[in-house]
This record gives structure tokens, sequence and C-alpha cells, in this order.
């Protein structure tokens, strides 16, 4: 893995040098889950082989399947995900015996030299801390969204995350915002960023000036508490403005969708599989990202967090327009880049504004999409995982604990 082809040229990111140890990932959401995470963690695993690196998840069933080779990690199922049935909470805690005992069986079977553990959920971000300490492997934590201050109220939270920032050897967060975040609130905190990354060709940019009627609309993801506020008025948008439809690629439940006002004709929900997803974005005129201004969750998460799928809208040479507060490291990144129309304003008629100027400005779209483009390629997976390969390196050696 001594190099790597971006854009028909090689970036230098040798690692035959670097002894990386072999690493067990846990991580409950991994390939063929369609979440944000399933998605960060298949797409980093890419780029390290079977030698390199084993992760042990939960299989969530029903999802699409996607293409694994057998030359990239083997991925274990330790636990079910039964994330659409009631239940769902008390079934992953009864699991966690079972989880920790399987996951040192693999530690063990497979001799992982150190362990990579991943948040979101507490479950296997625990599981992971109690097989470091037991077995005295180094520990990495990876952090894609922020833990007790979103939960400030759960003992687990309490008694987990400051355990585990004072054992791991370093914390990868998945953005800047989570790095200034943290890095105030706990200033000897060993913290970087290990930012979202694709493994597809940065494509070159596509003039593309003729929308198709009606407007094709695109929103592609989860919807939740971090977004459902901006997404109820991105669906009143819709059902008000004459000639366009909307495709939901997402995995959110049709009741749910439902709830938000995704109904009637001018409405398509599919789920796709991580493989087909940026191909089925390019078929857009307008992608939708949503993100939002009152949420029940800790406003320190609205701040900080960094979805996924802003990724695959980068790579998809569609333009985007983003309904989202100006204060959030998400708003600031996409006005660094200049990769986005930006409705900032809580209003269906600003965001109804915001869609008339983009689909009569062919100019400004090309511009947001060649932007986007040039913005994408901090995210090149072969880039990221040479970071997180130089950091593990140099500190899986070390004996701090």
């Amino acid at each position: 893995m001594g190099t790597a082809v971006e854009g028909g040229r090689q970036l230098s990111t040798s690692t035959d040098t670097l002894p990386f140890p072999k690493t067990l990932v846990l991580s409950r959401s991994v390939p063929p889950a369609v979440t944000g995470s399933a998605v960060i963690i298949g797409n980093l695993a890419k780029q390290f082989t079977r030698d390199e690196m084993v992760i042990v998840g939960a299989f969530e069933p029903g999802r699409p399947r996607v293409t694994w080779s057998r030359e990239w990690p083997r991925i274990y199922y330790a636990t079910i995900w039964p994330s659409r049935l009631r239940g769902e909470r008390w079934l992953r805690k009864v699991q966690f015996p079972w989880l920790v005992l399987f996951s040192l069986m693999v530690l063990l079977s497979q001799r992982c030299e150190a362990i990579l553990a991943i948040y979101p959920d507490e479950i296997y971000l625990l599981a992971a801390y109690m097989i470091a300490r037991v077995t005295r492997k180094p520990l990495f934590a990876y952090f894609h969204n922020t833990l007790l201050e979103n939960h400030r109220h759960s003992k687990l939270a309490q008694w987990l995350q400051p355990r585990v920032f004072d054992y791991s050897r370093h914390v990868f967060v998945m953005s800047e915002g989570m790095q200034k975040l943290y890095q105030r609130q706990y200033p000897r905190l060993r913290c970087s960023p290990l930012v979202h990354t694709f493994n597809e060709p940065v494509p070159e940019y596509e003039s593309s000036s003729a929308l198709h009627r009606p407007t094709r609309l695109c929103f592609a993801g989860n919807i939740n508490a971090s977004c459902s506020d901006a997404a109820r008025r991105m669906s009143e948008m819709v059902q008000e403005v004459q000639d366009v439809h909307l495709t939901l690629l997402s995995g959110t439940s049709r009741i749910v969708l439902e709830r938000l006002g995704f109904v009637g004709p001018k409405v398509t929900v599919e789920t796709v599989s991580r493989d087909q997803l940026v191909q089925r974005l390019r078929r857009a005129d307008i992608l939708l990202l949503p993100h939002g201004f009152t949420s029940s969750l800790a406003p320190e998460e609205i701040q900080t967090i960094f979805p996924t799928k802003v990724i695959e809208y980068l790579i998809s040479g569609r333009p985007i327009l983003a309904h989202l507060p100006s204060d959030c490291f998400l708003a600031e990144f996409l006005k660094r880049h200049e990769c986005a129309l930006i409705v900032d304003r809580p209003s269906v008629a600003a965001l109804k504004e915001g869609l008339y100027i983009l689909r009569s400005d062919a100019s400004l779209r090309a511009r947001l999409v060649r932007n986007a483009l040039k913005a994408a390629k901090q995210f090149y997976a072969p880039r990221v995982a040479f970071n997180l390969r130089k950091i593990m390196s140099e500190l899986s050696g070390t004996s701090d604990h």
C-alpha cells in the first residue's frame, strides 16, 4: 500500500516503514448497515488488509448487500442490531456479555496488538475499554459524535468518557469542530480529526446546465434529531413549490418520514447501499442538506456534527442546497469552501427563495460543484488512512499505561 492514485496522479502515502499494529476495531455500525458510521468504517477499512485489521460489529437485518473483498479486513458480527423493532435498546444491553467474550476471543485468536473503539454506541465503547484494560492492549478511540456532552444525565456516560479519554493513547474525532470542543474541555487530551472518507476517484467537473422537468431534488441519509426540524421545512417546500420531485435515499422508517411531511406523489423513498449511493445522487439536479436549528440533542452535538452524507454530496457533481444555522461547524465548512448555497433562516419562504436561485442560475450551480470537488480531496481515503497509520504506529509501542 505504498501509493494511491487521485485524479490521475500518485499520492505519496508510503507505509512500508510504519510498524502498524494489527488492530481490533469495535464498532456497532459496520457494512452492510446504511448508517453514517457504517459508511465511515467501511470506507476506512478498505485501506487496510486482513493482516492489519479485523472488525467486530452488529448485523442489521434487512439492509441491502454491499460488495466486500476478501482482501479487506474481515468483519465478524457479534450481535444483532434490530433497529426497527420495539425493545431494541434492551436487546442490545442483553447481548453485552457475549459481545465482550466474542470480541476477546477474536482479539486473542487473531493476535491483535491494539484496539480501536468506535463511538457512537456506548455498549461497544465500554466493551473495547474493558478488553483493553484486561489485556493491557493499547486503546485508541474514534468519536463520531459527542458522548457525555449529549448525555449529561447518563451515569454510564459520566463514568465511561473520562476513563476512555484517560486510558486511550489517542482520541480521534470526526471534525475540527469536535477537536476544538474537546481541546477546550480537556486540555491534556491527545486528540486530532480523522475525517470521513471516500474511495472513489474525484471526478472531473462535467458541465450540466440543463435541469430536468420536474426538477429532481434528492436527500440521502437518515433523518433524526440532528436535522428533523430543518428536514420538515424542506418537506413543506417540496409540497409548495411546483414542478419538483424529491427522492429520499434513506433508511429512516416510513412512519417517521410521513410524520415529517414526506408524503404524496412528489416524494419517492428508497433504501440503497453505499455501493449505489453516489451514482444515484448523480441522477438528481439539486441535493438537499438539512441540519438542525432546534433539537433535543445537546448544543455541542449540533455545533460540531459533520454528517457522513456531506462527502458523497461533494463528490456527486451536483449543487447543494443547505439549510442550517450559521454558527455550526458544518456551516463554517461550507462557507470556507464555498460549496453550497446556504439558507440560514428557519423559514420555508427562505428555502423556496434559495431553491429558486439555484434553479435559475446555472453559473452559480457550476461554481458550487467545482468548489465541492476541490473540497472533497481532503477526504480521500488513502490520505486519511495514512494519518491513522502514522499516529497508531507511533503510539502503539509505548507503554503509558
